[in-house]
């Protein structure tokens, strides 16, 4: 089912009319348009001749105004997005499932109401498929075995060559490529690029004996050897979802990704990828078997990917590293339109051989480019639509909504996909919603000051008065005195930022963003955060953090943990780790030798 939405754009487009259109309005509320009748004279024939001058710039105008309100029609249709509905089935559902699982984060969701979110499906038949297999199929659910838990895969494609390539590759790497369902939003030029999902050519005039046009993917033994060289795109077209937007609509990921989410139909799993991937050979089976290792219904595996150049085989679909990437790196970045906001911006994160084997490590920190979990996530934290042009900003927006809905972040210990940063890029310019930017000029302000404000991490007068006394402090005890670090810093409730709907996209009350920041040293008066972070995270994390992992799995209990990171440069060591730095003092090596590198990728 499918509702409207405005673009998140439409509001400033409206104010943005084109001055000709008003000043055609205000040219046809200053003409006369009566006419004097009976007029006898000797000026009579100038008369009737300035008539018929007004009368044709009468009709000139009239013919302008009407072009002109037609285009704004056209333009404000434009604007009016047709969507899926977010999956909410009445019938599971009475008040609504977000009522039903917390009630929008008032509170903890409880196993039993965690249970109620997934589908299955059968395996396919398959000749290879034995005793073992089966075992691995299992859905945890007791008495039931043999069943696949399903995943939904949401990608987010701006003009991007390489998205039919990543559709193939998760279909044709997956183990069990029937549980799979994906939800593309297709961001194109009609005119010049070819849909994510359209093969190279058609289905039926390239594989004539392709009868999968039956939509019941479980009549079919995707095994037949007619059909073995068949293009992933026909062969699980039934499996593909496709939303496809006119690029000039284009107004960040955010967008995008909220319309990907709303594809989601209740899947065991939910998974975000970029649209330029390849993945390991099984990649399926092994994502699911690390999600289960860390024991934790809460548990979200993420990270930004490694680059395909030096990790990984095309032609065995292998990893070629032990290496993995960790979150560990954000700093403040200041608002380039306002310098008194700062956003935290993910840097490079580290990239080394995990020091935390048989489980994933535990991490602070989001990541957009992928991302594994349970499918209530997607449902508890959902895209905001109402973040226009932000792209430094998305992943701090869901990772701190996701910490307060009781969501923990792990790294996987091994790496199931690649992504494609610089390599083979010199021939094609690879496109970015940038490129429509002009005709979204003031958005992206308004945007972050939503952003900032909804994720409170702009601090309140409270939080600035309790700076300035801790600075006061310091200073006596230092006998120094300096600039005061909350002079430049702006108080929240002295910026206006839009509400709309701000339950449905804000915070849970599972965790509080202050919990957030003083763990994990995160000061937004000063605007600064506590470096070396890597060295923590990692064992010395897993260790003291999973001691409190609460026992019916729903998550880790920061109530129980007192810890607040601090530099280990300045402070030293303030955990208990043995040779933790050791562990991780490579991994930073390998982040310095690797930025250049690797930074214009990343930002694209």
């Amino acid at each position: 089912e499918f509702e409207t939405i405005t673009h998140p754009a439409m509001d400033m487009m409206v104010m943005a009319v084109d001055s000709a259109v008003d000043a055609a309005v205000d040219s046809l509320d200053s003409v006369d348009t009566t006419t004097e009748k009976g007029t006898e004279g000797t000026e009579g024939e100038e008369k009737d001749s300035d008539e018929k001058d007004k009368d044709q710039d009468h009709e000139n105008e009239n013919e302008n105004e009407n072009k002109n309100d037609k285009e704004e029609k056209e333009k404000e249709k434009k604007m009016i997005l047709s969507v899926p509905k977010f999956w909410d089935p009445p019938s599971l559902f009475n008040e609504g499932v977000r009522t039903f699982l917390g009630n929008y984060g008032e509170r903890l969701m409880t196993p039993q109401e965690a249970k109620m979110i997934g589908s299955y499906v059968r395996p396919l038949d398959r000749e290879e498929q034995d005793n073992k297999d089966k075992d691995e199929t299992k859905n945890g659910q007791e008495g039931e075995e043999g069943l696949l838990e399903t995943i939904f895969v949401s990608i987010a494609s701006y003009r991007d060559y390489r998205c039919p390539n990543t559709v193939r590759q998760l279909f044709k790497q997956a183990t069990y490529p029937e549980r799979i369902r994906v939800a593309i939003v297709d961001q194109i030029d009609p005119a010049t690029d070819v849909n994510c999902a359209k093969p190279e050519r058609p289905c039926d005039e390239e594989y004539p004996n392709n009868n999968n046009n039956n939509k019941d993917s479980g009549d079919e033994d995707s095994g037949d050897s007619s059909n073995k060289d068949e293009d992933a795109l026909c062969k699980y077209s039934h499996l593909i979802d496709v939303y496809e937007m006119d690029a000039t609509l284009a107004v960040g990921p955010v967008l995008a990704r909220h319309i990907g989410g709303r594809m989601y139909r209740g899947e065991y799993y939910a998974m975000q990828s970029d649209a330029h991937m390849e993945f390991v050979t099984g990649w399926d089976v092994d994502i699911i078997q690390q999600w289960k290792s860390a024991k934790n219904e809460m548990a979200v595996l993420t990270t930004y990917v490694s680059s395909v150049g030096d990790h990984y085989d095309k032609e065995t679909g292998t990893s070629t590293a032990e290496s993995r990437p960790k979150m560990c790196n954000t700093d403040f970045d200041l608002d380039y339109y306002d310098n008194r906001l700062a956003n935290l911006m993910h840097g490079q994160q580290p990239e080394g051989k995990p020091d935390v084997m048989g489980e994933p490590t535990l991490s602070p920190f989001w990541a957009a480019g992928f991302s594994f979990s349970r499918g209530h996530f997607v449902i508890q934290v959902p895209y905001d639509q109402y973040l226009p042009m932000i792209f430094q900003g998305e992943e701090i927006n869901i990772g701190l909504r996701g910490f307060t809905y009781g969501y923990d972040y792990y790294a996987p210990e091994r790496s199931v996909l690649f992504h494609y940063y610089s390599e083979g890029r010199k021939d094609k310019k690879v496109k970015t919603f940038w490129e429509h930017s002009d005709a979204y000029n003031g958005l992206e302000q308004a945007s972050m000051a939503r952003l900032l404000s909804i994720t409170e991490l702009i601090p309140t007068a409270e939080d600035i008065s309790k700076n300035k006394k801790d600075e006061e402090n310091n200073n006596n005890n230092n006998q120094e005195k300096g600039e005061s670090e909350s002079e430049n810093v702006i108080v929240k409730d002295a910026i206006e930022w839009n509400r709309v709907e701000e339950k449905k996209y804000g915070l849970g009350k599972a965790r509080t963003v202050k919990k957030f920041l003083r763990t994990f040293g995160i000061d937004i008066v000063a605007q600064k955060v506590e470096h070396h972070m890597c060295r923590f995270v990692g064992k010395p994390m897993n260790e003291m953090f999973l001691a409190h992992r609460r026992e019916n799995g729903m998550g880790v209990d920061y109530d129980q943990i007192s810890f607040e990171f601090r530099d280990p440069e300045v402070y030293g060591k303030s955990w208990d780790t043995g040779n933790a730095d050791d562990c991780c003092e490579e991994e930073e090596e390998e982040v310095v030798e690797e930025q250049e590198e690797e930074e214009e990728g990343v930002e694209e």
